[in-house]
């Protein structure tokens, strides 16, 4: 990897259902000075063991939406941090509102009298709406609203970092704002959970290719698949994540 290339790295790429044996959604993104991850799903500390990632060399924790698959792994990761990894450095975690509130009830019902004071670093607690640039340490992020259950604030993101963008669509069914986040992004992760039309939830790739053409990203990678699109994954001519596998941005 080159000095200045900024690394992406899939933690996790399954659905809700763990698909194909996939670790919950989560990707790492790293240079040097700043690493950060996007989604912290259930799963994200048994991927963080595998692929060789320390609780410890993370900076912030960017949440899309409310849904355990993509903010449920975040109470094993500050304990983590906390008991085996001693951290002392603050912590950032942006989301949508109430991003603080969610992730202090998720402790109190995961791990009851552990609170986020008992942890011995701070967290920096930042939130997002739709339409509104937030900074979060050396990250710019860029919030829209998209289509999926209301109840858990879904949101598509733009992160502005090192001159580069990286576009992550959440979770969603078609909306044209994905032309807005995915414009000029030097990579766009799109959820792609069917392969067939089936619901107001998610894209599925018959959808998605119908649209690919006005998506003016330099790369395009599907993520979330369920065991239809898995079924299908010889025959699509999009590039797939996988658990593990890293790409660079130069």
């Amino acid at each position: 990897m080159e000095n200045d290339s900024i690394q992406v790295q899939v933690l996790g790429c399954g659905d809700a259902f763990a698909s194909g044996g996939q670790y919950h959604t989560c990707f790492y993104v790293k240079h040097t000075g700043y690493r950060f991850l996007i989604d912290c799903g259930a799963s994200t500390l048994n991927a963080m063991k595998k692929f060789g990632v320390s609780t410890s060399d993370i900076d912030g924790i960017i949440i899309t939406h409310f849904h355990g698959d993509h903010f449920g792994g975040i109470p094993f990761l500050l304990l983590d941090s906390s008991k085996i990894k001693q951290r002392t450095k603050t912590l950032s975690i942006g989301g949508p509102t109430g991003v603080k509130a969610k992730v202090n009830a998720l402790m109190d019902l995961l791990y009851p009298g552990i609170g986020l004071a008992d942890l011995g670093f701070a967290i920096d607690f930042v939130e997002f709406k739709a339409n509104q640039s937030i900074a979060m340490g050396d990250l710019e992020i860029d919030a829209f609203e998209v289509i999926h259950s209301p109840e858990a604030q879904p949101h598509a993101v733009r992160i502005t970092f090192q001159n580069k963008v990286i576009a992550f669509s959440g979770d969603t069914s078609w909306t044209d704002v994905l032309y807005q986040v995915a414009d000029r992004a030097d990579l766009f992760i799109c959820e792609c959970n069917f392969f067939y039309p089936s619901g107001p939830s998610h894209l599925d790739y018959q959808t998605l290719s119908s649209h690919k053409s006005g998506l003016n990203c330099k790369k395009l990678l599907i993520s979330h698949l369920g065991e239809e699109m898995l079924k299908n994954k010889r025959i699509l001519d999009m590039d797939c994540a996988e658990d593990g596998k890293i790409y660079y941005i130069n």
